[in-house]
């Protein structure tokens, strides 16, 4: 079936979280406010809105910063799997997020080799 998730390693949740670290800073520094692991190994990175410069007018980040952004965290570790859906959360209750309604994530794991 098309649909179905590759089996995923169990790796260290640092090492998880220093690749979306990385992958998400920039010159203000990291936009990563949260990872969350699951049961089946994969995470999910919630950031923070600010790491897109969004067009004006716009309020959320187009298609195309968004495979951006899946190319380099690819480029970053070649076993990742990065899920087609990701979009935003209710950001409200992390304190270090500084849109205050608003945040973002994308799920991700690291394929058995």
């Amino acid at each position: 079936m098309r649909n179905e998730l590759p089996a995923f390693r169990k790796v260290r949740r640092r090492y998880a979280a220093s690749i979306v670290h990385n992958a998400l800073s920039g010159p203000s520094g990291s936009a990563l406010l949260q990872l969350i692991e699951y049961d089946d190994h994969h995470f999910r990175a919630v950031f923070d809105l600010t790491y897109f410069q969004l067009a004006a007018g716009s309020s959320l980040p187009s298609k195309s910063q968004w495979n951006t952004l899946k190319k380099k965290l690819k480029r970053r570790e070649r076993s990742i799997f990065i899920f087609r859906e990701y979009g935003t959360v209710d950001c409200r209750a992390r304190k270090k997020a500084t849109i205050a309604d608003t945040c973002l994530y994308l799920d991700f794991g690291f394929r058995l080799l």
